[in-house]
């Protein structure tokens, strides 16, 4: 159609619906580069806190790590300590069935025997919280495993 033709009440229709069309699409673009600024935000708050995990994680292992025992050596530690437990028992018991067949009072019992039931006792306490830092770090380890699935 020749512009001629047209009316001008036509032509400031058709101007006026193209610029409402322009706005309309800057609105739109705006939305998305609002909407663009908050995930952003959102991204870099959840990457401080994702670097905040990991330097407490490095903390974590460099503070296991210089324990003794530490994750790496526990094991054997425990197996040392469970030797010295059933060397000490396996003595304990020796001692006390020969006292028993002396028929000897507990109030008179040797120094040296209770020392070592003493001892008997500490070394299964220090077994026990052995196990239970084994079974921390064993801990930490699966949540440090699940923690990088996660992070994948």
């Amino acid at each position: 159609m020749d512009i001629n033709q047209l009316d001008p009440i036509a032509i400031s229709l058709h101007q006026t619906k193209e610029l409402s069309q322009k706005l309309e699409d800057e609105y739109e673009i705006l939305k998305l580069k609002q909407k663009n600024i908050e995930l952003q935000a959102k991204i870099d708050r959840n990457n401080k806190f994702l670097e905040e995990l990991r330097k407490e994680l490095q903390n974590s292992q460099d503070s296991l790590a210089s324990q003794n025992p530490n994750p790496e050596n526990i094991q054997e530690q425990i197996r040392q300590l469970k030797q010295k437990v059933a060397s000490y028992e396996e003595s304990c018991e020796k001692a006390k069935s020969k006292f028993s067949k002396l028929s000897v009072p507990d109030a008179i019992l040797p120094a040296s025997l209770s020392a070592l039931v003493t001892s008997l006792v500490a070394l299964r306490e220090e077994a026990a919280a052995l196990k239970l830092r084994a079974d921390d770090v064993a801990l930490a380890r699966e949540a440090r495993d699940t923690f990088i699935r996660l992070r994948r």
